[in-house]
Formats: C-alpha cells, sequence, structure tokens
C-alpha cells in the first residue's frame, strides 16, 4: 500500500491521460489565443474551442449556443446567482435553495441577502434530498430562481431535479444547478429538459459543470 492515501477526488484529482494526450498540442504547438481572429495561431485555438463546446453541449443534453465557459465552477454559480439577481430585480427578490449547497452557492446567497434579497433554506432529508413538494410550497410571486445541486459533494446524494425542474416550468421560475459532481458520472439531460420549460415557460436550467479546484 502506497502512502499518502488520497481520498477526496470530488474535490480534486490527477489529470486523466487521455485529457493531457489531447490537451498537449495545445500546451505547447498550437498555443494560440482563441478570441484572436486575425491570424493562424487563434484559428487553431477556436476551433479547439468550439469542438469543446460542442463535446459539453452532447454530454449535457444541449446546444452548442447554451454552452458559456468559466474560469470554474465557482464563478459559473456566482454568474447565475447574482446575474439572476440583477437581471430581474424588478419582478423579485426571492430565490429557494437548501443549507447542503456548495459553499459557491451558499457565500453568493448570503451575498445577495446582505443586498435586498430573501433566500428560504429548505430542509432536507436524512438522506440529504429535498421535496419537489417543498420547493413548490415555498413559491412566491416574488421568486425569481431555485438553486438545487444535482449531486452532493459531500455525502452523495442525488436530488430529484427532474420533479423540481418540472415544478420550476409550471411555475414559470429560473432553475440553477450546481452539476458539478455528477457531470461524466451520473446519466442526466438536466439543461435540455429545462432549457425546453424556458421556451415554453420562461424557466431555464443554468449549469455549473466545471470541475473546482479545491
Amino acid at each position: 500500500m502506497r502512502f499518502p492515501i488520497y481520498l477526496d477526488n470530488n474535490a480534486t484529482t490527477p489529470l486523466d491521460p487521455r485529457v493531457l494526450d489531447a490537451m498537449m498540442p495545445y500546451l505547447t504547438d498550437n498555443f494560440g489565443n482563441a478570441a484572436s481572429r486575425s491570424h493562424e495561431f487563434g484559428w487553431r485555438a477556436e476551433e479547439a474551442v468550439e469542438l469543446a463546446r460542442e463535446q459539453v453541449a452532447k454530454l449535457l443534453g444541449a446546444s452548442a449556443k447554451e454552452i458559456i465557459f468559466t474560469s470554474g465552477a465557482t464563478e459559473a454559480d456566482n454568474l447565475a446567482l447574482l446575474g439572476v439577481a440583477e437581471m430581474y430585480k424588478e419582478k423579485g427578490n426571492h430565490i429557494i435553495t437548501t443549507p447542503v449547497e456548495h459553499k459557491a452557492v451558499l457565500d453568493s446567497c448570503k451575498y445577495l441577502e446582505k443586498h435586498g434579497c430573501e433566500v428560504t433554506y429548505l430542509p432536507v432529508d436524512k438522506y440529504g434530498l429535498v421535496s419537489p413538494d417543498d420547493v413548490r410550497k415555498a413559491i412566491t410571486d416574488k421568486t425569481i430562481l431555485i438553486s438545487i445541486m444535482s449531486a452532493n459533494n459531500e455525502i452523495g446524494s442525488l436530488q430529484p431535479l427532474e420533479e423540481i425542474g418540472k415544478v420550476a416550468k409550471e411555475k414559470g421560475v429560473i432553475f440553477h444547478s450546481d452539476a458539478v459532481q455528477s457531470v461524466g458520472k451520473v446519466a442526466r439531460s438536466t439543461c435540455r429538459r429545462s432549457s425546453a420549460s424556458a421556451r415554453r415557460a420562461r424557466s431555464r436550467c443554468s449549469c455549473s459543470t466545471k470541475k473546482r479546484s479545491a
């Protein structure tokens, strides 16, 4: 047995050799800036980014146009919560979440509470699951966002996203899910279901999927 033993691969994990092989050309020869469209180095980088966008979209069951890359999941969570709060402040100021969310979501909620938002923290059962009925009961005419993670980063509970998504669709409330711990591990086309809700009931899913570094 080799020591020390590392047991926190949900936080960060050694790079998959296949990922390293795929990235090496862009860390050595094709090192251009994807935003630089006036030369071949930039064109090659942009092609790689767009391919990655299509691959992520396929994984999530979304369209490539719906994929926005950030520096990590924490930034994505911040972008979703703070962005919705700012965009819909004229409609309402109520957010629904749970106390077992990742710190990136909880910190954003605490920040928003200090700036005029009301946050409802729904309780979870002994398995760490929130009830879709509790979500429904918590919605008010001021609710602008539901933020509930896909899989818990500590105990692995898989939240009933499909049922919660149906509630969000019915009520016309935006639904955000931090899906970092489930993407690539659990077959869930979360974004497609909720994006369909967006087109029909102005409810949309914003998935935070990039692995955190800590």
